[in-house]
């Protein structure tokens, strides 16, 4: 199999919950898990591995400085990247289990746990400003009920579920992004909690970051549920 149908397939497998957002991390994830499956690693593997990276990130914001937010910022986007790695290595190679999902969840709280701990922490030491560790307890509190809103709305049944299952019964067409794919939504999901922290953690600095996670995540802390909530009470 050439490069070019290997690349292909991994992106057949691809799962995006935001097409064009999603782009920005899969043009390096692709070669990555690529490498990866060729190398004979395991998906756990990818998933320790970007905890690991992750938790460099926060080493960095400890730091405190502007120079150490913008290297941050660059080796947490990676550790995202490889994120998205052990789902395509997963699902690529076929080696999918209950514990390489859980081990993902649990190393995604650890490193959000981190890098807002970090943050905090990083700037209260540079700036001698402890109101800080407010908005970091914010931060943590609506990234956390976000995810939980996440998981739970799972539970929740959809009108074209019985369509969906029924399209990833009869797995997805190589070689093209599958029905609904390209799509752009807006929830401040994961992918955009991520995109968020690393551009405004190299551009505004560690308070403001702190801010805007408030500020945002409280907004759809509103707005997932009343969207969860209609949705349901239309289909009966």
């Amino acid at each position: 199999m050439s490069l070019r149908e290997r690349y292909r397939q991994i992106e057949s497998v691809t799962k995006y919950s935001n097409y064009y957002l999603g782009k920005c991390y899969t043009w390096l994830s692709i070669p990555i898990t690529d490498a990866a499956a060729k190398m004979g690693l395991h998906p756990n593997h990818m998933t320790l591995i970007s905890l690991v990276l992750g938790l460099t990130a926060c080493g960095f914001f400890y730091e405190g400085s502007t120079l150490s937010l913008i290297l941050g910022a660059v080796i947490l986007y990676v550790s995202y990247v490889l994120d998205w790695c052990d789902g395509q290595l997963a699902r690529y190679t076929g080696k999918m289990s209950p514990f390489g999902g859980w081990l993902d969840q649990m190393c995604d709280r650890i490193k959000e746990f981190a890098f807002v701990s970090t943050l905090a922490w990083g700037y209260a030491r540079t700036h001698d400003d402890t109101t800080v560790y407010l908005w970091a307890l914010g931060a943590l509190f609506f990234l956390f009920l976000l995810e939980y809103y996440g998981q739970m709305n799972r539970a929740i049944p959809q009108q074209d579920q019985a369509q969906q299952e029924a399209a990833a019964s009869a797995g997805p067409t190589l070689g093209r992004p599958t029905a609904g794919r390209r799509k752009f939504v807006i929830d401040f999901s994961i992918d955009e909690q991520y995109a968020f922290v690393v551009l405004a953690a190299a551009i505004v600095g560690a308070y403001w970051t702190l801010v805007g996670i408030v500020a945002i995540s409280a907004l759809f802390a509103v707005y997932k549920p009343f969207k969860a909530w209609k949705s349901y009470y239309s289909m009966k």
